[in-house]
């Protein structure tokens, strides 16, 4: 747990920075029954007050994996509120819930995992207005763009068709309608077009919900769908989750994202080492709340270090040094 000087620090960040929160605002503040959230919930709450805002709290029973469904009396609370603060254990800005929410001009901050030392990280208090520069001027490429190619010395080679979707830039800001954030932060995001990825991963750094990659793993992409995977513990985890979920879980990419925040560690966990300035992360399964086409019971991200990326040829990442 956090000490109660830096959760009040943190709190006021994002109430004043992350949400802009405004006099007669309400925001929701979801928890879980396994995190121990109540201390911060309530900084939360009391920061919230000082902006003239007015708090709600939500207690859920866990979700199993990133993007699950919520249940149906927090989605109506979702709509009817002006932000939403999350600190449950998984993510839940790509569950239905979120996205009608953000749809409807609320504005999310996520901060699950803060019990596992992430809001220490010195990427919490990052420039954060050098982020979302370079996040936005990224993201504009990536809406031009018509091609993405990314290697790795390990050995992934993959391709992939842009289509001329909104960036989803994430930047520690979250203070207009429809805007999804949390801390630490920063990537250039969009949702490239279903149908399109080729190639293979090998030997990414960590797998939402699989964790660490400390064994061989190659995954063959064919067309927007994985065909085969093949390695060690972490494969056949992966391989497990794909038999208990529906079959767009096996949808690649359905994200594909920079990060941007020089200051995030390499740090075994997807939340923050995602958005280090110099790797990139795709996602599997649901794209919806990115303005993609695939609707799935989970979205799960893959983190790669040290790649080289080209946009339409032209690179753009090589060794963490960004080309802009």
């Amino acid at each position: 747990m956090l000490d109660t000087g830096r959760m009040n620090e943190v709190a006021e960040k994002v109430v004043t920075q992350v949400l802009a929160l405004k006099a007669g605002e309400t925001v929701c503040i979801l928890r879980d029954t396994e995190e121990d959230s109540g201390p911060f919930a309530a900084i939360l709450s009391r920061a919230a007050l000082r902006a003239g805002a007015e708090p709600v709290s939500l207690i859920i029973v866990p979700r199993t994996v990133g993007g699950q469904e919520l249940p149906e009396p927090v989605a109506g609370a979702f709509l009817r509120c002006s932000a939403i603060i999350n600190l449950a254990k998984w993510a839940i800005v790509h569950s239905r819930a979120v996205s009608a929410a953000l749809g409807a001009g609320a504005r999310t901050c996520n901060l699950r995992g803060f019990n596992d030392g992430m809001l220490e990280s010195p990427g919490v208090t990052t420039d954060y207005e050098v982020v979302r520069r370079n996040a936005l001027a990224v993201d504009v490429l990536l809406e031009q763009a018509r091609e993405i190619r990314f290697m790795t010395a390990e050995g992934s080679d993959v391709t992939m068709r842009l289509c001329g979707r909104k960036g989803k830039a994430q930047t520690g800001f979250a203070d207009e309608p429809g805007r999804f954030s949390g801390l630490p932060d920063g990537e250039s995001t969009v949702a490239p077009l279903e149908g399109t990825t080729q190639g293979c991963i090998v030997n990414p750094y960590i797998i939402d919900k699989i964790g660490r990659v400390d064994e061989p793993f190659r995954m063959e992409i064919k067309d927007g769908w994985i065909v085969n995977v093949e390695g060690g513990k972490q494969a056949r985890q992966l391989l497990e989750l794909f038999e208990k979920s529906d079959s767009n879980a096996r949808r690649i990419a359905s994200q594909f994202a920079l990060g941007m925040n020089p200051d995030c560690r390499i740090f075994p966990d997807t939340k923050e080492v995602s958005k280090r300035l110099g790797t990139l992360h795709v996602a599997m399964g649901d794209n919806i709340s990115l303005g993609g086409a695939v609707q799935c019971g989970l979205h799960i991200d893959i983190v790669i270090l040290n790649p080289t990326v080209w946009l339409d040829g032209k690179m753009v990442l090589e060794d963490g040094k960004l080309f802009i």
